[in-house]
């Protein structure tokens, strides 16, 4: 989403796979083991290599993207936003992403936050179909 605000001449299309614009698209029984994993994790940074770059991977999950949804109105590409009838992330907040994406196409198929790993039939045909069009 931020490339594709920042940089709209080098986006064709966008794909958005389970999308947040912050933390709190995340479903709390979700969110809150990371922001525990966390701020334990940047405990221990300073003292072992495996614990900073955890710290850094879930500092991701629990300090980004931050987009306001009327950002996304600067989105100019032909955008698919797509996401797991059991995600993790909220489904009104996937919603609130594709309403917010002048034109945007939204998909919700069978399966997890991991759907294009776990059910790659549907997602790749749902994402072809896109691309193809």
């Amino acid at each position: 989403m931020i490339f594709a605000l920042t940089h709209p001449e080098r986006v064709e299309k966008l794909i958005l796979d389970g999308a947040n614009l912050d933390a709190s698209g995340v479903k709390r029984k979700i969110q809150i083991p990371i922001e525990i994993g966390y701020r334990i994790a940047k405990l221990f940074a300073g003292k072992s290599c495996k614990a900073k770059k955890n710290a850094e991977m879930l500092g991701l999950m629990v300090n980004d993207p931050n987009v306001k949804p009327e950002e996304l109105s600067g989105i100019q590409s032909p955008t698919l936003v797509i996401a797991g009838d059991k995600d993790m992330i909220k489904d009104e907040h996937t919603r609130l992403i594709a309403r917010s994406i002048p034109g945007a196409e939204l998909s919700v198929i069978p399966g997890d936050h991991f759907i294009a790993n776990k059910n790659a039939e549907a997602f790749n045909e749902v994402v072809l179909r896109f691309l193809v069009e």
